[in-house]
């Protein structure tokens, strides 16, 4: 989890985070991709996580205010975003389930899915491949195709909404939104040495 140091900063990545939870949530039922909904699940987790602190941060504020009872609603008004915050991971735990017991989408959500221009995709960045050790400004895939990087996971650690001068890894799961052209494009910048090469004798 990436570190924050105040109460500010809770709040700043739970908003962050929260979208990004819906986002794969959303995602992983249209898709029906179960990776998705795994990566939302470690979403989940960190929100968790940032809850907790910032209900503590709340009760540290309370401990310490002078005259806390003039402080009170703000102090509620905290606790109540955690509160909210649960509510909504309730929420994508509904979605979640679909996928993770395989019971299939339904025809209608895929029919919906058809009309939809931006997909929300996964990709896993290979060693050695066309990305690794790239800027994000550096990608060479059309930006008004809509394409763009929404997140980075780097090991436990989520950056999210990532700047022209972040530098991708290899080991680096990017969750990016496009259209076709860019998705697939995508597929071929994150494929290491060893898979062209196995894909290439497959043929």
């Amino acid at each position: 989890m990436a570190r924050v140091r105040n109460l500010k900063e809770i709040l700043v990545r739970l908003k962050g985070l929260s979208q990004l939870m819906v986002d794969l949530g959303y995602a992983a039922l249209i898709e029906d991709d179960f990776e998705l909904a795994q990566e939302a699940i470690r979403v989940k987790a960190e929100i968790r996580e940032l809850s907790y602190e910032l209900r503590k941060e709340a009760l540290l504020v309370a401990r310490y205010t002078k005259d806390s009872r003039h402080d009170i609603p703000q102090i509620a008004s905290l606790l109540q975003i955690g509160v909210a915050i649960k509510e909504m991971s309730d929420g994508v735990d509904d979605l979640l389930e679909v996928v993770i017991r395989n019971v299939g989408v339904h025809p209608i959500i895929r029919m919906a899915y058809t009309r939809k221009e931006l997909r929300t995709m996964r990709f896993v960045v290979e060693e050695g491949s066309l990305l690794d050790g790239k800027k994000l400004e550096e990608v060479e895939i059309d930006l008004k195709t809509g394409f763009r990087v929404v997140a980075i996971r780097r090991k436990e650690e989520w950056i999210l909404d990532p700047h022209g001068k972040t530098r991708i890894k290899g080991g680096d799961v990017l969750i990016v939104e496009g259209r076709d052209i860019s998705i697939r494009k995508m597929q071929e910048h994150v494929k290491g040495p060893k898979e062209k090469a196995q894909e290439k004798n497959s043929k």
